[in-house]
């Protein structure tokens, strides 16, 4: 294991250097923050000691500029400090830190939690790797799935038995997609985009229309906006609606409809996805994560909160009103950035 020490004192690098001999680790050493972010850039270090106080360039900016790097972020930062301030130790947690050891230290200590570091973050770039290729096995038979059954319906004609699978497939999807959306969307990039809303929501519609029909459920979008747009990532953008209106979906009542308006108030733009279903045992709880209003429709329980997160990040403000027959969901947000 390579571990980089980032110390202006020549005297504290040594210190270091000796207590760790013994365990055959391979220590790069950095007098100060430019050189330790050039070094780590070139040695990718496994984890990092690295000390605050420093002239130039301080502990603090180097952990936030290799946070903020790609292919630096997911280094374990250990800081070495002589600062004892627990609004310092707050600050390096803050900045993506996973660890605070206040100078003077015990040896065996540091040892002992670069050896916990190292063991967590070798766990969880398995785990990274095992969800990548999980992921990749999971899609592509989804894939498989879903074209063999238009091919089937294209050249047999629909039945029953392949409606079904079709809807099971889609759901299955919409729950791969939910799961790789949680996983990824703290080390992803998503790039903001004008989305036309009437026809990417007509385009989603049309998704979801192999498990309408199980329910014989029909869709009305109406929009009172000349060509409202919304200013969010396609793919958050399809997380968002498409939980919403599988939600609706689920818990509508059998050859209901399900009205998807578009209204101007007060300036702003306003959604309303409304569907025919029972009252809300508890409405306060309905983008709380892993909650279900009935357990016994498929699902993971995760979507919803999804839908929170991303309103809060894109400042759309989201409200639900549940009445004797019906249950309202209501997103505004302002159109101009």
């Amino acid at each position: 294991m390579k571990i980089l020490i980032v110390d202006d004192i020549v005297n504290n690098r040594e210190i270091l250097k000796d207590r760790m001999v013994e365990f055959n680790f391979d220590i790069i050493e950095a007098e100060n923050g430019e050189s330790a972010l050039s070094m780590t850039e070139n040695e990718n270090p496994d984890l990092i000691l690295l000390d605050i106080m420093m002239p130039g360039m301080d502990g603090f900016e180097v952990c936030r500029i290799l946070k903020e790097n790609p292919s630096t972020k997911d280094i374990p930062i250990i800081f070495l400090s002589a600062l004892n301030d627990t609004s310092d130790k707050v600050k390096a947690f803050e900045l993506g830190a996973v660890d605070y050891i206040s100078k003077p230290f015990n040896g065996l200590e540091v040892i002992s939690r670069i050896k916990t570091h190292l063991k967590l973050s070798g766990i969880i770039k398995e785990m990274n790797q095992l969800l990548k290729y999980s992921f990749h096995e999971l899609y592509t038979p989804l894939s498989v799935i879903q074209t063999s059954l238009e091919l089937q319906k294209m050249e047999y004609g629909a039945t029953e038995y392949l409606e079904n699978i079709q809807a099971a497939s889609l759901t299955l999807q919409s729950s791969y997609e939910d799961i790789y959306y949680s996983v990824k969307k703290e080390v992803t990039d998503y790039p903001l985009q004008w989305i036309e809303l009437e026809p990417f929501l007509r385009d989603r519609i049309k998704y979801f229309k192999p498990i309408m029909q199980k329910k014989s459920l029909t869709c009305r979008i109406h929009s009172n906006v000349d060509s409202p747009m919304i200013h969010i990532n396609p793919t958050e953008a399809k997380r968002l609606f498409d939980n919403l209106v599988s939600n609706a979906i689920k818990y509508s009542d059998d050859e209901s409809e399900i009205d998807i308006c578009i209204n101007y108030n007060k300036g702003e733009i306003e959604i309303l996805i409304s569907n025919y279903s029972k009252l809300i045992n508890d409405a306060s709880k309905f983008f709380v994560d892993l909650y279900r209003e009935n357990s016994s429709i498929m699902g993971f329980g995760i979507g919803l909160s999804l839908v929170k997160q991303i309103c809060d990040r894109y400042k759309i403000r989201i409200k639900v009103e549940s009445e004797v027959d019906r249950v309202n969901i209501y997103l505004t947000y302002k159109e101009k950035v």
